[in-house]
Parts: structure tokens; C-alpha cells; sequence
């Protein structure tokens, strides 16, 4: 459990009233990573979601050619920055994590219980409307700027 207060800054729990940020912060609790740490690997089962209270958290998967080890390679697509969610795995079947995090620097995460969100959202249309809308945002921005990439990479290797 972590103090209420804790999330009233977080821009992604705007649309939160005070009795829901209590609820949310009855089943958060707060982590922190040090440079390198992973907060968790893609392809684990996702447990929670998280949301970056201090630090930066580098999002990236990872490139196994199966008889080529040599061609193991990460691949960066995202940094998240302090008040961002991340995760959002834990809130979408099968809930299998499609990428990894860690910390770029020391971190604080809030990680939420995604069984105790669950149980949220099926009491309260309302909050999994509003946590539904907000999810969607953080990925729709996430794959525009992952777009952005891929024009960047395609236009200097077609050249």
C-alpha cells in the first residue's frame, strides 16, 4: 500500500476521484531500481501494471536469431519518463509482457496489482472506462512515436 498522496501528481490518474485513488493506492506499492535494474522481462506474465514516479525506464525487446546467438540484439523503442504507465500488458489478454523494462537511471515504480485493478474495474464501470481511455492514449502515442522511428530508420537505409 503507498500513500494516496503519491499518486495525485501522476497525470495518468487524472480522471481518478479521491475515493478511487484511495482504492488504487490499497493495492500499489512502491519499488525502487537502481541503473540496470529490470523491472521486467518480455514474455513474463504480467503481474502489475506501473506508472514511473522518479527516474527513467528504458522499454526495449529483444532480437534472438535461434542458431546465431552472435545476432542477439536489444531493441529501444521507448524511454519512459516520470508520471508515464507502462506495462499495460497486465490489463490486456493473455497478459504476457511484449516487452522489457529497465532502469536507465534510479527509479521509483508504482506497481499496481492487476488482479486487485481487475476487481476495480468490474465494481466500477466508470473507473474501467477512464482506465481504459488513458491506457489507450499511452498506446496510441507509444505507437506513433514507434512510427516515427521506423520512417527514421527506412528513409537513412534507403538512401
Amino acid at each position: 500500500m503507498i500513500a494516496t498522496k503519491m499518486l495525485h501528481p501522476v497525470t495518468f490518474f487524472e480522471f481518478l476521484t479521491t475515493p478511487q485513488l484511495r482504492a488504487i493506492a490499497g493495492i500499489s506499492n512502491e519499488v525502487s531500481y537502481e541503473s540496470g535494474d529490470y523491472v521486467f522481462r518480455e514474455n513474463e506474465y504480467a503481474k502489475e501494471l506501473c506508472v514511473l514516479v522518479q527516474g527513467s525506464i528504458d522499454l526495449f525487446f529483444t532480437v534472438d536469431v535461434e542458431y546465431h546467438p552472435e545476432l542477439h540484439k536489444e531493441l529501444l523503442f521507448s524511454e519512459i519518463g516520470p508520471g508515464e504507465m507502462f506495462g499495460v500488458s497486465a490489463l490486456i489478454e493473455p497478459h504476457i509482457l511484449t516487452s522489457s523494462a529497465r532502469a536507465s537511471r534510479p527509479s521509483q515504480v508504482i506497481k499496481i496489482d492487476r488482479l486487485g485493478l481487475q476487481a476495480l474495474c468490474d465494481h466500477d464501470e466508470r473507473f474501467a472506462n477512464g482506465l481504459m481511455h488513458q491506457v489507450a492514449k499511452t498506446t496510441l502515442e507509444r505507437l506513433n512515436a514507434t512510427r516515427l522511428q521506423l520512417a527514421a530508420v527506412w528513409s537513412t537505409t534507403t538512401v
